[in-house]
């Protein structure tokens, strides 16, 4: 197996993965609160899945054996690396996004 081609080819396209999907969150949503059922914003999780598949396309055409495998592989550390950078994201900027919440009592702030 080409390892070197899957960790590179993973570990660039989960980065850009969650670049391209934290700027879509933010133009979509940078002008108003997300909301709780937000279809956009379940829309915008397949700009990962899309790269993902690209990568494992692209891995499977530059490799010679085990193709299917490595593709395999590529897609799943890709999804993985991107969601692992997403949740980092996330917590060290956990106030750009926030979803509110209905209050129990009427004093809310």
């Amino acid at each position: 197996m080409r390892w070197k081609l899957l960790i590179i080819v993973s570990f660039t396209v989960a980065l850009a993965a969650f670049c391209i999907w934290e700027v879509t969150i933010h133009l979509i949503f940078g002008v108003r609160p997300v909301q709780r059922h937000d279809w956009l914003l379940l829309l915008s999780a397949l700009l990962p899945l899309i790269l993902a598949a690209l990568a494992a396309i692209f891995v499977y055409r530059h490799t010679s054996r085990r193709r299917k495998t490595q593709a395999a592989i590529t897609a799943l550390l890709t999804l993985i690396l991107a969601v692992g950078i997403y949740i980092v994201g996330s917590g060290l900027s956990s106030r750009t996004i926030s979803i509110p919440r209905p209050c129990a009592r009427p004093p809310c702030i």
